[in-house]
């Protein structure tokens, strides 16, 4: 399998784990585990774009449950210059959603 479909996979393996979650105290401990694994790799040295695309979608989902996620901010605003158009649109929306206006990054 690519790397794209590892990604996609382990996005769906996010969204079922916490939907089959018993619990918010389950919930709040499968995401901070992802959190935790994003962190790790949003980090690395010279991922594929296409990847970090997918991780920054992965740290949103996070974002959006109600969890902060900045250290994943700058890696939104790196996806804005991108040539690839949906990379570039993941960028954009990912700045939109977690970026206040007030931040010295917008």
């Amino acid at each position: 399998k690519s790397q794209k479909d590892l990604g996609s996979k382990a996005f769906f393996d996010l969204i079922r784990a916490i939907g089959e979650a018993k619990s918010k105290q389950e919930e709040d401990k499968i995401i901070l585990k992802e959190i935790a694994t994003l962190k790790g790799k949003m980090t690395e040295k010279d991922v594929d774009p296409k990847v970090m695309k997918e991780y920054v979608v992965r740290m949103l989902y996070c974002e959006m449950l109600g969890h902060e996620a900045e250290f994943g901010y700058i890696k939104c605003v790196e996806l804005t210059a991108s040539k690839d158009l949906l990379q570039k649109r993941t960028g954009y929306l990912g700045v939109e959603l977690t970026i206040s206006p007030e931040s010295e990054l917008q």
